[in-house]
């Protein structure tokens, strides 16, 4: 006989929650990669507009206009760097509350799952003894009617 477990509503919600945290961790990480890949680009185009400065340096003759621009573009790009290392801080952050979050949703999933798996197996026990009782009750009312005749 099938037992309906009682808390299978909270389950159901307790599993939409943990593939919401899920996504949310997703779309964390997905930041992070963002503001990583930022970075990098940022990196890479600071060498290479220091290797070209460095460049145009050592050949001797260069404009103030050509020198002003690259040294503007060094200080943004540092700038920016500072900016996205300080996002990257927040995102590095918001994964590990993701991650904590989506732990404790696993967590209130399992619980109610291992609650609902000891219910079906005390259901499934008792089921058990009830159709051994009535198997006990069979065969004592045939020996007794065998008994009589």
């Amino acid at each position: 006989m099938a037992h309906p477990f009682r808390l299978q509503r909270l389950l159901d919600y307790r599993r939409r929650l943990e593939d919401g945290q899920a996504l949310a961790l997703a779309e964390a990480t997905a930041e992070e990669c963002r503001v990583r890949n930022a970075i990098a680009m940022l990196e890479r185009q600071r060498e290479e507009q220091t290797a070209a400065l460095g460049t145009l340096l050592g050949g001797g003759v260069f404009g103030a206009e050509e020198y002003s621009r690259r040294a503007a573009f060094l200080d943004a790009a540092a700038r920016a760097l500072e900016v996205e290392a300080e996002a990257l801080k927040a995102a590095a952050a918001h994964v590990v509350e993701s991650r904590q979050a989506l732990v404790e949703a696993l967590k209130d999933r399992r619980v109610l799952e291992r609650l609902r798996d000891r219910q079906a197996e005390a259901a499934g026990v008792e089921d058990g003894r009830r159709e051994a009782r009535e198997t006990d009750d069979m065969v004592t009312a045939r020996r007794q009617r065998a008994q009589r005749t």
